[in-house]
């Protein structure tokens, strides 16, 4: 289980948005629907601005496990 880390919580929803996205912005995640609005959105509200080198290899180990939770959690298909 990952450790509660707003950074790395945002590097990872900010990630999962960029990989997955369809037309900019993440369906299968329900506050993306409800809200109409794109998870970068949300983020940017918060404050959040993504590095311009961030990938899943920059995330920290508790990033890459957050967003790996993602995936299995919004049925994504796996990278790997």
């Amino acid at each position: 289980m990952p450790d509660f880390d707003r950074f790395d919580i945002c590097e990872a929803h900010y990630l999962i948005e960029c990989d997955y996205h369809v037309n900019g912005w993440l369906r299968e995640r329900p506050s993306n629907v409800r809200r109409r609005e794109a998870t970068y959105v949300q983020l940017l509200r918060l404050g959040f601005r993504p590095g311009p080198l961030l990938t899943y290899e920059t995330l920290t180990d508790n990033g890459r496990e957050i967003y790996d939770l993602l995936v299995r959690r919004y049925a994504l298909p796996s990278a790997a």
